[in-house]
C-alpha cells in the first residue's frame, strides 16, 4: 500500500454522489464473481485530489479472470455490466501495457467495501494513457500533496519511459503556485 492519504470512497464520489449505488453494486458483483478489481479513472483519481472533477462513467481495472475466452478467439465478460442506473461502466482489462500495475490491482486498498487503486497505480495508468485530461489529473493529484518521491520511484520501476513526463508535471505544478 502506498504511503500518505488512504483512498476514501466518499471523497472519490464528491462530484457525482448519484454514482455511489452503481459503484457499490458493480463492485459487489465483481467481488461475488471472484474478479479482482479496483476503482480507477476520474473517480479513482478523485480519491487523491483536493478538487475533484466530474465524469460520465465509472472505470474499474479488472483482472484477467473478468473475461471468458471461447473457441475462435471470442471473448465475453463474466460480469457483463456496461451500464448501471444509466451510468456507463468500463471494465478496463490488464492489457500488456497495464501489466505493470497488476500488483496494484492485487493490493488495492478498500474503502467502505470498494477497492480503490492506490495513488501510484492511478498515476501510472494516467501517464500511460497520456491524454490531456489524464495528465491534468496527475497534476491535480500532485498539487494535492502526493508524495513525489514515492510517485517518482513507482513510475521509475513500472514505467521508466514515463519518468520524464512525471517530472514535467511536477514542474508544471511548481510553476502554477
Amino acid at each position: 500500500m502506498s504511503p500518505g492519504r488512504q483512498p476514501d470512497l466518499k471523497r472519490a464520489l464528491r462530484p457525482v454522489p448519484a454514482y455511489e449505488r452503481a459503484v457499490r453494486e458493480v463492485s459487489r458483483m465483481l467481488s461475488e464473481a471472484g474478479i479482482r478489481h479496483a476503482l480507477v479513472g476520474a473517480l479513482g483519481a478523485n480519491a487523491y485530489r483536493n478538487r475533484p472533477r466530474t465524469t460520465e462513467d465509472i472505470d474499474f481495472l479488472v483482472g484477467d479472470e473478468a473475461f471468458q475466452r471461447h473457441e475462435g478467439g471470442f471473448v465475453t465478460m463474466r460480469v457483463p455490466v456496461v451500464e448501471f442506473d444509466g451510468i456507463d461502466v468500463d471494465q478496463v482489462p490488464l492489457t500488456e501495457a497495464l501489466r505493470v500495475v497488476e500488483d496494484g490491482l492485487n493490493g488495492a486498498p478498500v474503502s467502505e467495501g470498494v477497492p480503490i487503486a492506490a495513488i501510484d497505480t492511478i498515476v501510472i495508468m494516467k501517464l500511460l494513457a497520456g491524454r490531456t485530461q489524464d495528465l491534468a489529473d496527475v497534476e491535480a493529484i500532485v498539487d494535492s500533496g502526493a508524495d513525489r518521491e514515492h510517485l517518482r520511484a513507482a513510475v521509475q520501476k513500472a514505467a521508466p519511459h514515463c519518468a520524464d513526463m512525471l517530472d514535467r508535471l511536477f514542474a508544471n505544478v511548481d510553476h502554477g503556485r
